[in-house]
């Protein structure tokens, strides 16, 4: 009988019914229903077809098809289609068929992905990627990535708001608002801008409620973007330091305006000494810091001045209330990580509610230490300037066994480190880049372009030591687990032109026969190991960076000066990248077969 059937299959790929639900593209109750007889689909019929699909697509994902031939009884694994033609013969013999309706889609629906929306809602505009771009004042690169499902504008209310006035404008104006309503849903009197906007962000944004990913994309957007040289600060030191500060003898401050004046005081003085060591925690809001445009920026010029005077810093985050804050607490201290001088950490301990507490302190000069109710820290606040040795030590004591308690946020460090994503429980990884991998380039290929270049010996090996150790790492990923790759195959134009070769921080570029041969020796990965997928994209999700994604750990390297990897370990963080490289994978992620023929196809189109 088909459930038992069915059961077998689930078993013999050893998935939920849960899981089997997403590579099915059904509901998880119908296929309950399914495996426990209650509902049994008819041959070569739609809901036949979802099922026979979803275990191909989940036996090749596992690495299981040759199981999955030997159970169906086929001959030959070679071809999709006869792998899923003797699977559907193995599953619905001996079945009278036709009891039961096909069970539907939850994603039946056309234009089920926002990008997918976009571009519907474009077309009823007129409006191309340009236009749009123009319209917003954004790249039309960005417009591209959206329509093809690499990025949300999530992230940018601003975007969000700007893409359906626009949008909305564009229809009304051309007088298509029944078809906007055909489209959308929207009642068909919703005829002003207004009223269409609103219908328009209704539909296009449904698809994106639960998905963590666009959070990151911004951070990455500005790991990517950021210069190679940090900022000149705004103010001078005079400017910074005016007012005083720098003479106070107060032990003690009070409320806002009180913290700002002893904060200058503080990093002016550390300037001024020469001091080589600062470590900052504060878990009370961040207002004194960032709701006075003038203190910020002396604020901003004091730790640029702390940074490359040679001062290290040690900072824990206050990140307890979830992607957004944790995101922003790195980006506005991205422009100042290349300079190496900084150590971001998280407290895995939950802030209290309560109370709030501050401590900036340079070991041998002085802290700040205070302590105030939530909410009142305006009047209420009160910070002790302390330069005790003996009170130094005690805060240094204090600030240690946090630590203790935290866990580094960002780590950097050189563009070629793969650290923790070798880890042994590490099983999957995906590899997000704008050009072909490193690690799969044939040596030969490599020593060709290497040959070409100026760089001396000792650049050259670098190079070549790097493929080694990126090589390496694919070879225990696929040993033990998946890795999933994502790159755009480059255009006849681009071949011409010379792809660059993923060599940051020496400029190679491929002839189209390298290129070629790179080609032919993923092809043949694929070949011999069931765990490497190859998926060829449209184009690079990013510009400047590439990304290695897996549970544990996203990494995100710079393809640019400064050329450095920014590495992430936070849980929630690691979640979210997740979540982006499977949002990528179900909308283009296919079997080895197909994407065997695609890179034939396209190697005969070269």
């Amino acid at each position: 009988m088909f459930s038992g059937k069915l059961r077998s299959v689930l078993g013999l790929l050893r998935v939920t019914v849960t899981d089997f639900s997403r590579y099915a593209d059904c509901d998880k109750s119908y296929i309950s229903r399914m495996t426990s007889g209650a509902k049994t689909p008819k041959s070569g019929g739609k809901g036949a077809r979802r099922i026979v699909d979803g275990v191909y697509r989940c036996a090749d994902e596992k690495g299981a098809v040759g199981a999955l031939c030997e159970l169906t009884g086929c001959d030959d694994q070679s071809s999709a289609d006869g792998v899923k033609a003797a699977l559907e013969s193995w599953l619905f013999d001996s079945e009278p068929g036709g009891s039961a309706q096909a069970a539907p889609s939850k994603n039946a629906a056309p234009h089920r992905a926002f990008g997918e929306r976009l571009g519907a809602l474009m077309e009823l505009a007129g409006l191309s990627n340009v236009r749009l771009g123009r319209y917003l004042s954004i790249d039309p690169s960005y417009i591209s990535r959206f329509r093809s499902g690499f990025r949300s504008p999530k992230a940018n209310p601003k975007i969000m708001n700007g893409i359906c006035a626009v949008l909305a404008d564009r229809i009304i104006s051309r007088e298509k608002a029944a078809e906007l309503s055909s489209l959308t849903g929207a009642a068909p009197e919703d005829a002003d801008r207004e009223s269409a906007a609103t219908a328009i962000y209704a539909w296009l944004y449904n698809t994106e409620s639960a998905d963590p990913a666009p959070f990151v994309e911004g951070l990455i957007d500005r790991i990517g973007s950021f210069s190679a040289d940090i900022k000149k600060p705004p103010l001078s030191f005079e400017e910074a330091t005016a007012g005083g500060c720098l003479t106070d003898a107060s032990p003690v401050y009070y409320g806002i305006d009180g913290i700002r004046r002893a904060v200058i005081r503080f990093l002016g003085n550390v300037i001024q000494r020469r001091e080589k060591e600062l470590f900052l925690y504060s878990d009370q809001n961040m207002d004194w810091m960032v709701s006075d445009r003038a203190f910020r920026a002396c604020w901003a010029s004091l730790m640029t001045m702390c940074v490359t005077g040679g001062v290290r810093i040690t900072i824990i985050h206050n990140v307890d209330r979830g992607l957004p804050e944790m995101t922003e607490a790195i980006g506005s201290w991205l422009p100042l990580y290349p300079s190496g001088m900084i150590r971001s950490y998280y407290c895995k301990v939950k802030a209290g509610e309560r109370f709030s507490t501050t401590l900036f302190l340079c070991p041998g000069y002085a802290c700040i230490s205070g302590c105030s109710v939530r909410g009142a820290e305006d009047t209420g606040g009160t910070y002790r300037f302390d330069t005790d040795p003996e009170l130094l030590k005690a805060h240094g004591r204090a600030y240690r066994e946090l630590l203790s308690r935290s866990g580094e946020l960002a780590q950097v460090c050189a563009a070629d480190v793969t650290d923790r994503l070798g880890d042994p429980d590490v099983t999957e990884l995906s590899v997000f880049g704008g050009t072909l991998s490193l690690a799969t380039v044939p040596e030969k290929t490599l020593l060709s372009a290497l040959e070409r270049s100026d760089a001396d010996d000792a650049e050259k090996q670098r190079i070549l030591d790097v493929r080694k150790q990126r090589l390496a790492l694919l070879m225990q990923k696929v040993k033990s687990g998946f890795v999933h790759e994502f790159v755009p195959l480059a255009a006849a134009e681009e071949l011409r032109a010379g792809v660059p070769m993923d060599t940051a921080g020496l400029d190679l570029r491929y002839t189209p026969k390298e290129y070629a041969d790179h080609i032919r020796r993923i092809a043949e990965l694929s070949d011999v190991y069931a765990d490497y997928r190859f998926y060829v994209i449209p184009e690079a999700p990013f510009d400047g960076v590439k990304l290695l994604i897996s549970g544990r750990t996203a990494a995100v390297t710079r393809l640019t000066a400064p050329y450095i990897t920014i590495r992430f370990d936070h849980p929630d963080l690691c979640r979210a990248f997740v979540a982006y490289a499977e949002r990528v994978r179900e909308r283009y992620g296919s079997d080895r077969i197909t994407t065997k023929r695609t890179l034939e196809e396209y190697l005969r189109s070269l």
